[in-house]
């Protein structure tokens, strides 16, 4: 399938999700995070502003600033680049055309400095830890010179056993993917 067909169809899945099945299943991916060696070492974790259709962000903000983590988000910049700002509760936030919130100011933090980034997506391959994304390219770009741990929280319907989209050769693999896991199966 090509990859905005692919697109449209999980943001069609996603939309469908009931509100218990993404309580249950961010609750799921929260304890999975918490307790992970990545989310543990991480000092300086890149966290994107979640949409409604997303895996829920705002635990993992509140977490981080609770454990005196430092949360960086995105800032999207000219020719499909994108750069992490620090956030904080204080900060100013603006919705790009995307419909995204980001940083109105501030001054980016270097790639390097960041250790973790929770990367977002549609879909997710367990085979590869291939992604798709929404299709702006701005992670890959991105992540193609990041040395820090690439993460992702999917939900079950984001996960795939291998890609059902075109993976191409910019397209950046993740290091790690943590799925909900079912609800009958939360202890195995």
């Amino acid at each position: 399938m090509e990859k905005k067909a692919f697109r449209q169809q999980q943001i069609q899945r996603l939309s469908q999700m009931t509100a218990e099945e993404r309580v249950a299943q961010n609750l799921s991916l929260q304890n999975q995070l918490f307790t992970s060696t990545a989310w543990q070492q991480a000092q300086i974790v890149a966290i994107t502003i979640s949409s409604a259709i997303e895996v829920d962000t705002r635990p993992f903000v509140k977490r981080a600033w609770d454990e005196g983590k430092t949360v960086v988000i995105p800032k999207t910049l000219p020719h499909r680049q994108m750069a992490f700002y620090p956030y904080t509760d204080a900060s100013q936030l603006t919705r790009t055309k995307f419909g995204i919130l980001e940083p109105a100011d501030g001054t980016p933090v270097a790639k390097q400095a960041i250790d973790l980034i929770l990367v977002p997506g549609l879909g997710y391959s367990r085979t590869e830890c291939a992604r798709i994304g929404f299709g702006g390219g701005y992670y890959d770009r991105y992540l193609a010179d990041f040395t820090g741990v690439k993460l992702t929280l999917a939900y079950r319907q984001m996960v795939f056993d291998h890609p059902e989209w075109p993976v191409d050769e910019f397209d950046i693999l993740l290091d790690q993917l943590l799925v909900a896991k079912d609800d009958n199966n939360e202890h195995n």
